[in-house]
């Protein structure tokens, strides 16, 4: 639908005068982006790890500062850098390996690429947070105090409140299928503009992903170089906040037709519903908003997972289960009594007794299988022991407490 060959006009005078302040590369952000990047993270086999980086960067620092600062703010990215290796992983225990899904793709880049990309990324977030332009609201996951467990507490929150006065919540899940595939450059570069991003970035953004060449590993074998044109790689610093914005007028559009209908997103997850006391209203709304959702994907070559999408109502008195939807292509999605977002089970009643008894049956495996462990040969010290209580039965256990604990 959109070639990424095609030129793109951007009115460069017009931007500066209207566009976000974009603050210089300085050299703490420099620091930053090179001293907490992780040590063990994979890279490509003939270039400098992250260890290497760091302690070359104590030595030569002034070089690295200006290096970065010239690249950035000139609104270039090195070729070189923009060449990675996609690697197809089995996953393991799974029956047919002739389906896709049982794969899984990691991407090896360059770590210098990977510093570039952080400072960008890192300067993103602070000003999505600081101008309420550049993203939705309710566009959860790498900014301040908007993690997953956020994201489902306020649908948590919402839920309640939506009993305490007697109503009916009704929530369609939504899920966007390969999401770091579909971002096409042209189309990102139109979104940038309208938000008024800086120039500079806008043509750094351009630079970076028009010239990403790619080659493929798979047992053994290596495919020659290609390049791509409407894909992020899923280990880049810079995808998420990237695809948060392609997607933010999503949500736009659908608040602009429907004033009482909210909406909740958490990268791929998306979560729309509606509050009210007639359920077959409830259901229309949420029916003309998964149109508008369709459409918008169609003209933006996103595409949505329909295998992945679920209904439910939220009642205080008695389950509906009698509710659908059916979609433009067809698809029945019918209500369901239990459903499971962000990892977290909840139900119709919103009591979290599903979702409690399969943390407990996780944890149980968990136990005896660390009791096996413990009884075995190896006699492991107790030192050892506590750790592995730590990693592998508290933090199961502990983890998004906050969202079902009831005293």
């Amino acid at each position: 639908m959109y070639s990424s060959s095609s030129k793109i006009q951007i009115n460069e005078e017009l931007l500066l005068k209207e566009s976000i302040q974009w603050s210089k590369v300085i050299k703490e952000k420099i620091k930053h982006a090179i001293n907490f990047s992780a040590l063990r993270k994979a890279f490509e086999s003939n270039d400098m790890s992250f260890a290497i980086i760091q302690q070359v960067y104590k030595t030569i620092l002034k070089i690295f500062n200006l290096m970065y600062s010239d690249l950035i703010e000139n609104d270039y990215h090195l070729k070189i850098w923009c060449k990675g290796t996609k690697i197809i992983l089995k996953k393991s225990d799974k029956l047919n390996y002739s389906i896709s899904k049982t794969y899984r793709i990691i991407t090896l880049l360059n770590c210098l690429d990977k510093v570039a990309e952080k400072i960008i990324a890192v300067q993103l977030f602070y000003t999505a947070e600081i101008n309420n332009k550049l993203l939705n609201f309710d566009q959860m996951k790498g900014r301040k105090q908007r993690s997953a467990i956020n994201a489902v507490l306020n649908l948590v929150h919402d839920v309640q409140m939506t009993k305490s006065r007697e109503n009916t919540l009704i929530c369609l899940l939504l899920d966007v299928k390969e999401v770091f595939d579909h971002v096409v450059l042209k189309q990102l570069i139109k979104i940038l503009i309208k938000l008024k991003i800086s120039v500079n970035l806008i043509n750094w953004v351009k630079c970076f992903l028009q010239n990403r060449i790619i080659d493929l590993a798979f047992d053994d074998e290596r495919q020659k170089s290609k390049k791509i044109s409407t894909e992020i790689s899923q280990d880049s610093s810079i995808l998420l906040i990237l695809f948060l914005i392609y997607i933010r007028y999503l949500f736009s559009k659908i608040h602009a037709k429907f004033e009482n209908l909210q909406s909740l997103s958490y990268i791929d997850d998306v979560t729309l519903y509606v509050e009210g006391k007639n359920i077959d209203k409830n259901v229309k709304i949420l029916k003309n908003a998964a149109k508008i959702a369709f459409t918008w994907a169609e003209n933006n070559a996103v595409q949505f997972d329909d295998s992945k999408f679920e209904l439910i109502h939220f009642e205080s008195h008695k389950m509906t289960l009698n509710q659908m939807i059916i979609l433009l292509n067809n698809m029945i999605i019918k209500s369901k009594t239990c459903v499971q977002w962000l990892k977290v089970w909840l139900n119709w009643k919103l009591n979290f007794k599903v979702h409690v008894q399969t943390k407990i049956a996780t944890v149980t495996r968990m136990l005896h299988s660390l009791f096996k462990l413990m009884n075995s040969e190896w006699e492991l010290n107790v030192k050892s022991e506590k750790q592995l209580y730590l990693i592998c039965i508290t933090f199961i256990s502990d983890y998004d407490v906050e969202i079902w604990w009831n005293n």
